[in-house]
């Protein structure tokens, strides 16, 4: 009988707060909505979760800023964290993100988290920002749970 190792994934995501943007009412607001969720992931055996996973994708909410031209910039990690100091590497595409005015997961515009996307807050002042990434744990990778921070930093543009 063969016995099967499994690996529970997770990425967590920081929240934070932007300066007012000027002429604005309130400030700018980013807060991380759910983690990157990898699952059950097998040694040896990639796991990617799409920008596009409704259960699994890294979602991002910005807000209270109308029209405001705005930068996003992520801080990626290399690798996730785990049991004993093991780390499990991670790697993002050139569309593993997506940024969405209208909020929603199957409405994206598709950008490479390791360049700045810029663009501008639509009259609602809100938008999402998603994320995946792939899990390329290794032949022989220690079982347990891993992670990891994304960071997600906006820039309101002059």
């Amino acid at each position: 009988m063969k016995l099967l190792t499994w690996l529970v994934i997770g990425v967590a995501l920081l929240e934070a707060t932007i300066p007012a943007v000027l002429g604005a009412q309130k400030p700018l607001t980013v807060t991380g909505v759910r983690g990157v969720t990898f699952g059950a992931v097998f040694p040896g055996v990639p796991r990617v979760v799409s920008r596009t996973d409704p259960a699994n994708a890294g979602q991002f909410d910005v807000g209270n800023a109308k029209f405001a031209p705005i930068q996003l910039s992520f801080t990626l990690p290399s690798a996730m964290v785990g049991p004993a100091g093991a780390t499990m590497p991670l790697v993002f595409g050139g569309s593993d993100a997506g940024y969405s005015s209208p909020e929603t997961i199957t409405s994206q515009v598709g950008f490479d988290p390791k360049q700045p996307f810029a663009t501008t807050l639509d009259k609602n002042g809100k938008a999402a920002v998603f994320i995946g990434g792939t899990a390329q744990p290794a032949p022989a990778q220690r079982a347990g749970a891993y992670t990891a921070t994304i960071t997600l930093t906006v820039t309101v543009l002059p």
